[in-house]
């Protein structure tokens, strides 16, 4: 994800057909471009020809909104369920909880449990690892903040990456995800609270998180022009005040695509006023 240079007017982020919450603060208001936040490691991402055995790696990058497997990575979700994940032990309360409000939203989507969490990772946080994907090696699906975000490899603007490894012997299976926060370059929390520190502004870590956390469970990005209202948009806002925490009836759609609905999570619009009542901050 990566920040513009150019500064905007809270007039242009209520025009978008985004939702968005916006309060005036000292904070600088961006709006930010998503692409190139997320992606398979390269030696996984082989195709039909070279593991005959695979299913269709290609429908895993269909851009076509025609398909039925539109902006969609994984159509076979994750080869385990529910997915067990770990947080950074030098995340806060407050980040942790943020986190596990956008899995939340996810799991409203298909009225399932979806996630299982199994604690912080003891001794282990984004700085442990030498490089990007070799956070992948230990199996443990991680959520972790990097205070270096160099060895990334990812630009300084880039807000947060999510990378996984799919079953060899099916890619349209995740078998193991990491994701990382640039806590290098940004202040990651509820961003109706926090405020920026020492140049680094404040991104709202549960709109990136459900962000993200689509790339988790399977979903690609989403154009703009089809779906305005997607989390999945590679675009979004960022800054003190501004919050971007609801997912749209696609998303919603797209979602059961990969790991079906239970029960009234089947009605897509009762679902969405079931996550919009959710996400909405609590003095509201």
């Amino acid at each position: 994800m990566a920040k513009f240079t150019t500064q905007y007017a809270a007039l242009i982020a209520v025009t978008t057909g985004v939702f968005l919450t916006f309060v005036a603060c000292g904070s600088q208001f961006y709006k930010v471009t998503l692409d190139g936040d997320s992606g398979p490691r390269t030696t996984s991402s082989r195709t039909n020809t070279q593991n005959p055995q695979s299913k269709g790696a290609e429908s895993r990058m269909d851009s076509d909104p025609k398909s039925n497997w539109y902006a969609i990575h994984a159509p076979g979700g994750w080869v385990e369920k529910p997915v067990h994940y770990r947080l950074d032990p030098r995340m806060a309360k407050a980040q942790m909880e943020g986190i596990q409000k956008a899995m939340r939203t996810w799991e409203l989507a298909v009225g399932k449990n979806i996630f299982a969490y199994d604690g912080v990772q003891a001794s282990v946080n984004g700085d442990s690892f030498k490089d990007l994907y070799s956070s992948l090696d230990d199996h443990v699906n991680g959520l972790y903040l990097d205070n270096d975000w160099a060895k990334t490899g990812k630009d300084h603007i880039v807000l947060a990456t999510t990378i996984w490894d799919n079953d060899p012997s099916d890619l349209e299976k995740i078998m193991t995800a990491d994701m990382r926060y640039n806590n290098n370059d940004y202040v990651f929390g509820d961003s109706l609270v926090i405020w920026p520190e020492e140049g680094r502004e404040v991104v709202d870590l549960q709109t990136v998180a459900t962000h993200e956390l689509g790339h988790f469970l399977g979903l690609n990005h989403v154009d703009a022009k089809v779906d305005p209202d997607s989390i999945m948009v590679a675009a979004l806002y960022i800054g003190q005040g501004v919050t971007q925490r609801t997912i749209s009836r696609d998303d919603i759609r797209r979602m059961h695509k990969i790991y079906g609905c239970s029960a009234s999570a089947c009605d897509v619009e009762a679902t969405l006023l079931k996550i919009d009542e959710f996400v909405k901050p609590s003095d509201e």
